[in-house]
This record gives structure tokens, sequence and C-alpha cells, in this order.
């Protein structure tokens, strides 16, 4: 990762960087389409802002966002924001 910051860096025509811009772009929108797929109401998701990261279920899946519940409240939230959880049970038999 260390060395791709360096080769970003090292780019100085703004020509090249719309490109690298738009295929890293692309490339989120691809990773969040596969996600999509994969989503199912009442699936616990982790959702990942700039400031903050939060848990939460999938109430619907959209076409670009899904709607997640965290806290009471329903957040369009887009799938590049969205990461799978796993659900932590912690029922005993006794």
């Amino acid at each position: 990762m260390d060395n791709l910051i360096k080769e970003i860096n090292s780019i100085h025509d703004t020509t090249e960087l719309r490109i690298l811009r738009n295929v890293v772009s692309d490339r989120i929108k691809a990773i969040g389409s596969v996600l999509k797929y994969s989503l199912s109401r009442g699936e616990l998701v982790t959702v990942k802002s700039k400031h903050k990261t939060e848990t939460g279920t999938i109430d619907k899946v959209n076409r670009t966002r899904a709607v997640v519940n965290i806290n009471g409240k329903l957040w369009n939230v887009p799938f590049s924001l969205i990461t799978k959880t796993e659900r932590k049970t912690n029922e005993t038999n006794d």
C-alpha cells in the first residue's frame, strides 16, 4: 500500500489523476454491487463513515443503497459504506 501511495504522489499530470480517480470509483461501485446481492433483510451490518462506525440491521435493499436500522432510526446507506458483520450469539444451553 505504501508503494501505491508513493506512485500516486509521483503523478504530476491531472489527466492521469482523473483517470485514476475514475478507476478507483468504478472499483468501489463494483465491490458495492457484489455486496448488494449478498445482503438480505435482518442481516447484521457495519456502516463505516468518515467520522464513526455503527452497527445495524438491513431493513430493505434498494437499487443503489440499503435501508439500515441503526438504533431504531432508518438510514439510506450506499453499499460502499456497508460491511457484513458476523452475528455474535450469547446463548447458553443449560
